[in-house]
């Protein structure tokens, strides 16, 4: 009984530490997600909704797997700095208040 209970508890632990960490970019559809794609509208970055989402989660939290590059070579951001100049842009308008 301990062996079931003991990994119950702890992903019931984890998820309680992570859940912050989950509200901490805008969800689509909201207000604050709407504001951060005009900020990146703003600064010349026209990304789709889905795109804009991974590119404030690995600005903000960090670690998203996948190709992040390579989606935002083909939505024409490219060039010596460039994805680092849209993190700058996420951070500024997706992060939270730290």
């Amino acid at each position: 009984m301990r062996r079931v209970v003991t990994p119950l508890v702890a992903a019931a632990v984890a998820a309680l530490a992570l859940a912050g960490t989950a509200q901490a970019i805008p969800d689509q559809g909201t207000p604050g997600f709407d504001e951060y794609l005009q900020g990146l509208q703003r600064n010349g970055y026209n990304l789709n909704p889905d795109t804009a989402w991974r590119v404030a989660h690995q600005a903000c939290i960090g670690g998203i797997p996948g190709y992040i590059g390579i989606e935002l070579a083909a939505q024409g951001v490219i060039g010596p700095g460039a994805q680092d100049r849209v993190f700058d842009v996420a951070r500024k308008y997706a992060c939270p208040v730290q």
